[in-house]
């Protein structure tokens, strides 16, 4: 099966390498957003307190040595009763969210690709009205495959499920387990994309390039054998296809070049060139 990804220039072609974007910089805001809920609130702010308890309580006997262990146990109880009565379930799941977020960001990054080359919203959007290309992947090659250093869910090809509700994710006292859905989820509006994607593990990248702001680029390396066709833009110019011509013919030869055009009263297609 082949994949595609499109792209707005050729800048590919010159080290082989797809950036991978967290999804602070993804076009949806929606997009890689769970549904965080806490599975039994009551549950949860006794086991933070439980799991204090006794640091608090020692500390307690170190700090104030004049009063006996009971009159310090009593003391350390009450606290914790009250903290337990005054526990926000919205605010802790405001801070989880937010430290999965950033956690999300710093480590995962995606690439969207799609089984659809000849999408013509896609070719004025993501390959610059035409002045791009399109580049036909094999699905089967080992750049989609996981590999076993690889993080869970990571490395792996899977097509995008459109649906209107976020997945979610149940937290319980010291567990927060994560569903895969959470990276292969978006809203209807983009269902016509018929979008596949893979993450991978953002430390893991091939090439880490530093921009303003503390930003990043993270570059992954695809074999040139898992690159099986061009697809030029109708509008694309005779320097940048002679710039992916020059860099096929170098790295990979064995790739087919097409054009593509407008078949009336069918719409797009492309064709060899």
């Amino acid at each position: 099966m082949l994949i595609y990804k499109y792209v707005a220039e050729p800048r590919f072609f010159s080290n082989f390498m797809f950036r991978f974007t967290p999804a602070e910089d993804l076009n949806d805001p929606q997009e890689l957003v769970p549904d965080i809920r806490l599975r039994d609130p009551i549950a949860y702010a006794k086991a933070v307190t439980d799991r204090n308890i006794e640091r608090a309580y020692f500390q307690m006997l170190l700090l104030h040595p004049d009063i006996s262990p009971d009159q310090a146990w009593q003391r350390i109880r009450g606290a914790a009763d009250q903290l337990e009565q005054q526990f926000d379930p919205v605010s802790k799941v405001e801070e989880i969210y937010e430290a999965f977020m950033r956690t999300t960001n710093k480590n995962v990054g995606v690439l969207s690709l799609t089984e659809d080359p000849h999408n013509a919203s896609m070719w004025a959007h993501y390959a610059a009205d035409y002045e791009g290309l399109v580049i036909g992947l094999d699905s089967h090659n080992e750049f989609f495959q996981p590999k076993p250093d690889e993080p869970k869910v990571c490395g792996q090809l899977m097509n995008v499920l459109y649906t209107s509700t976020s997945p979610v994710v149940y937290v319980e006292p010291g567990r927060l387990d994560i569903p895969k859905e959470i990276f292969f989820t978006k809203t209807p509006i983009w269902e016509s994309e018929k979008e596949w994607r893979i993450i991978k593990y953002l430390p893991q990248a091939t090439e880490i390039k530093d921009l303003p702001e503390g930003k990043k680029i993270h570059l992954f390396a695809v074999p040139p054998e898992a690159i099986k066709e061009v697809i030029f833009g109708s509008k694309i110019s005779s320097e940048a296809r002679e710039f992916v011509e020059k860099a096929l013919q170098t790295h990979a030869p064995h790739v087919l070049r097409k054009r593509i055009k407008f078949v009336r009263g069918v719409g797009l297609s492309s064709e060899d060139c």
